[in-house]
């Protein structure tokens, strides 16, 4: 189409036509939704063997949200491992019941991040 040729051009150049709107950017060209990294853990079940509960979260700055699937037959107790800025370590329980998934919101404080989830809640 060569008016959305001009058009491109034109746009690529700083130059505006009243009453013409420019072509919508692709959405290879877009910017990434979001910078936040996204991080999994998974711990082995004692039933039935083979399977894990596993776990996902996101780069939070006071807030973590942390999705799970519990895979097991039995509740799984897993420890959610916070640093502060001073390099101090602490643990936030989270008990999921057997063959469940959901999500559960941690209030973590501008000074902390998650660094790992570990089996058992004690560091």
């Amino acid at each position: 189409m060569k008016i959305g040729k001009t058009l491109m051009a034109a746009s690529a150049l700083g130059i505006a036509f009243a009453g013409i709107a420019a072509p919508a950017a692709s959405a290879d060209t877009a910017a990434p939704v979001s910078a936040q990294s996204k991080h999994t853990a998974s711990i082995k079940c004692t039933k039935p063997s083979g399977k894990k509960a596993n776990y996902s979260w996101g780069d939070g700055a006071t807030n973590v949200t942390v999705y799970f699937n519990n895979h097991c037959s039995h509740k799984v107790s897993a420890g959610i491992v916070l640093k502060d800025t001073d390099g101090a370590m602490s643990v936030q329980c989270m008990t999921t019941n057997g063959g469940t998934k959901g999500k559960k919101k941690f209030h973590i404080g501008l000074d902390h991040s998650v660094v790992r989830i570990q089996k058992g809640c004690k560091l």
